[in-house]
């Protein structure tokens, strides 16, 4: 599988797990099926998506979307509620939207009346619109009071989000990452403890080095100041005029090479000339022969008149003769 096919399916396993996870954390299952229900309102005043809608302070579902009729100018709001409910037909079952806290945050809390007939999923119910607290004893709300109420949804949220960060079961949580540090802290501990020995001794070593460094220090000095020295006598040396002198050296040497090479004077003829080497070499061997024929028969090449040579002679001819 290609790079971009792996990037992708990443990408798209990332984002379901987020959304999954930003459902989970919202106490909303994804895969759990629920029951719609409607019910429309002049005004939804701190209710927002995710309230709890509850029954008798039991809570059975959750809001859902939250549209407004442009042409009535009204609040449609969806109820996701479990599907083990069921909800009275009756003039007397409503849906009411009631405040939770002094600050106007809201929940829907349904009211049954009696009937043998129930809702069907996705019918309307009746609504009732009771005033939060500050609105009933009509006091005016302080301008702070309000920027509060519409900072209590945000609060909310993060004290939730802390909560979750603090849970004992969140894998993602502090306490799991302390346990996890104080685990890596023991076994550093552990590590060191069981490594105590070769610790200690690797820092007495180190101290040993310090040491001999310190005392050494003037010897270390007076090396690097000979090194100086050394260096400036180099550096006062006519170092490029030798080089200058070796690259004509070197030339002038290629160029000899090359006249070798090219069979130009003597050294160049010896090696290059094929006719002289097999003259030479022709005399070589015919100096051979003679050689070899001087030390078999001296008596040809060297002459003594003494008496009775001149059959000694014959007699050694024949000999040779005979032998080879």
């Amino acid at each position: 599988m290609s790079n971009p096919y792996k990037v992708g399916i990443f990408s798209f396993i990332t984002i379901v797990i987020f959304v999954f996870g930003f459902y989970f954390l919202k106490g909303i299952n994804v895969f759990e099926r629920k029951n719609n229900y409607y019910c429309v309102f002049e005004r939804v005043d701190g209710l927002y998506k995710s309230n709890l809608v509850e029954i008798d302070g039991f809570p059975i579902g959750r809001v859902g979307e939250m549209k407004r009729n442009h042409e009535t100018g009204r609040i449609v709001v969806r109820l996701d509620l479990e599907t083990d409910f069921r909800i009275p037909k009756s003039e007397k079952t409503y849906a009411q939207l009631f405040s939770t806290d002094f600050l106007g945050s809201k929940k829907i809390k349904l009211v049954f009346g009696e009937s043998d007939e129930f809702y069907a999923d996705g019918d309307t119910i009746n609504t009732f619109f009771k005033k939060d607290l500050t609105e009933q004893i009509g006091a005016n709300i302080d301008p702070i009071m309000l920027e509060v109420r519409k900072m209590m949804p945000m609060l909310d949220t993060t004290i939730y989000g802390l909560q979750m960060m603090f849970d004992e079961k969140n894998p993602n949580g502090v306490n799991t990452t302390i346990l996890q540090l104080n685990q890596a802290l023991y076994k550093l501990n552990a590590i060191l403890a069981a490594n105590e020995a070769n610790l200690q001794l690797t820092f007495k070593h180190l101290e040993a080095i310090t040491g001999n460094v310190e005392k050494n220090n003037a010897q270390i000095t007076n090396i690097l100041e000979n090194f100086s020295a050394v260096s400036d006598s180099l550096q006062q040396a006519n170092l490029k005029q030798t080089i200058q002198n070796l690259n004509t050296t070197i030339g002038e040497l290629n160029g000899l090479v090359n006249d070798i090479n090219a069979g130009k004077g003597t050294l160049g003829k010896v090696i290059k000339d094929d006719k002289l080497y097999a003259s030479v070499d022709s005399a070589v061997l015919n100096m051979n022969v003679l050689l070899k024929d001087i030390k078999a028969r001296p008596y040809r090449y060297i002459r003594i008149n003494v008496l009775g040579s001149k059959k000694a002679e014959e007699r050694q001819e024949k000999k040779y003769n005979e032998s080879n």
